[in-house]
């Protein structure tokens, strides 16, 4: 993608070659990708910046020099998204830079600029929205796939289109995906695959339940098996003494329940029903939640057979 952007910006050929430097800080390659480029009778190193990159522009001064002494090429920057204030810095700085679709300030080779900017969203990346881990999720359990059309994802999980920005934005920020442009197009481009995106992503995910309910159960239509019920299918762990159940916080189903108290209503037979903050139905196999949520619906849990039997089930799970 980027190769081509070049050529169209520029209109001559241009050839990238993914390269790795050595005897530098680790902090200036530690994230970062580099590719040797030659356009026309210019050749110059691009270094592609990770998303969480918190140097500022006196730091890409110094290591623009570093890189030049160590390289003996000119050397530009590649930022995926850049804001008003940077791209005016990193001009006043002379540091080459390149932040497509139309941000391209090479000095030895051309200059492309526009005032079409986006102000760069802030977003939280102590834990993940909702919306982001149903994003996750998604990624996550289609795993054979070696993208994903933004648009494509919003529509199969019923996110709106500020929902699917944020959600993408917070997993970009939190270095679990990258985002290519292919026309009019946007892919999401997992940083990894089934258990190592699982691990990569583990400090981030929630719990997803948000309430818990007792109530008598007489139709199991639009509920998911769930907590220690489902663990207790899939181990040696006994099943608790209340069936467990997961359903969205907003259904139908919801405003139908008689919510018992079991402190004094003992004589009755309930269930324990989760109210989630996503949809358990969306990756539910076989009426039951999926395993990553599992896990995170009990990461509360103190008791450590649960804690065990979940550990074992998951690494026996097929990523």
């Amino acid at each position: 993608m980027l190769e081509n952007a070049l050529k169209k910006a520029f209109g001559i050929n241009c050839h990238l070659e993914k390269i790795k430097l050595k005897g530098l800080p680790l902090y200036m390659v530690s994230g970062r990708v580099f590719y040797s480029a030659v356009m026309g009778d210019a050749s110059f190193l691009i270094v592609k910046l990770s998303d969480r990159e918190k140097f500022g522009v006196v730091a890409f001064k110094k290591q623009l020099s570093q890189y030049m002494e160590k390289t003996g090429l000119n050397v530009a920057f590649c930022f995926d998204d850049i804001t008003r204030v940077q791209r005016d810095a990193l001009i006043a700085k002379e540091i080459p830079f390149i932040s497509l679709p139309d941000q391209i300030f090479l000095p030895f080779l051309g200059v492309m600029l526009s005032n079409n900017l986006k102000r760069k969203m802030i977003v939280s990346t102590d834990k993940m929205m909702p919306a982001t881990q149903c994003l996750f999720l998604y990624l996550l359990y289609k795993s054979g796939n070696d993208f994903f059309i933004k648009k494509q994802a919003a529509d199969d999980l019923g996110l709106t289109k500020m929902s699917i920005t944020r959600a993408s934005e917070q997993l970009k920020q939190m270095d679990l995906i990258r985002e290519e442009r292919v026309g009019k197009e946007i892919r999401m481009v997992p940083n990894y695959r089934g258990r190592e995106l699982f691990e990569a992503a583990k400090d981030y995910l929630i719990n997803p339940v948000q309430k818990i309910v007792h109530t008598k159960i007489t139709k199991e239509e639009g509920l998911f098996i769930a907590g220690e019920t489902m663990l207790s299918r899939h181990s040696m762990l006994a099943a608790p003494s209340e069936d467990v159940y997961a359903v969205v916080k907003g259904s139908d189903i919801v405003s139908g329940f008689e919510e018992i108290d079991t402190r004094w209503q003992d004589d009755i037979t309930t269930s324990r029903v989760e109210l989630w903050k996503y949809d358990p139905g969306l990756f539910a196999n076989n009426g039951e939640v999926d395993p990553v949520s599992l896990a995170m619906s009990l990461s509360d849990n103190a008791d450590e057979r649960v804690e065990g039997e979940l550990q074992s089930f998951l690494e026996e799970y097929k990523w």
